[in-house]
């Protein structure tokens, strides 16, 4: 039996780490800065922590901190200083 996953895509090649690099090289990013910016764009989309911890693993602290920064407006007050 094929994986469905493999069926979706039967005609196109594997992607590995070449392919990634590859990208890496091209657009003058590294990996690390990457994935900030996936979590900063979900962040401008959804504005809830909780789904970004859960969608990239991350603390709380970590999750606040990048709705901070897409909504700065919203958080006029530090709340950890009141």
């Amino acid at each position: 039996m094929v994986s469905p996953l493999t069926a979706l895509h039967i005609d196109r090649p594997a992607v590995g780490i070449a392919n990634f690099s590859s990208l890496r090289d091209r657009i003058g990013i590294n990996f690390t800065q990457l994935r900030q910016d996936r979590c900063l764009d979900e962040a401008r989309e959804t504005a809830d922590p909780v789904r970004l911890m859960r969608l990239f693993g991350i603390t709380s602290h970590t999750a606040v901190h990048y709705v901070r920064t897409a909504y700065p407006e919203r958080f006029t007050i530090d709340p950890a200083q009141a």
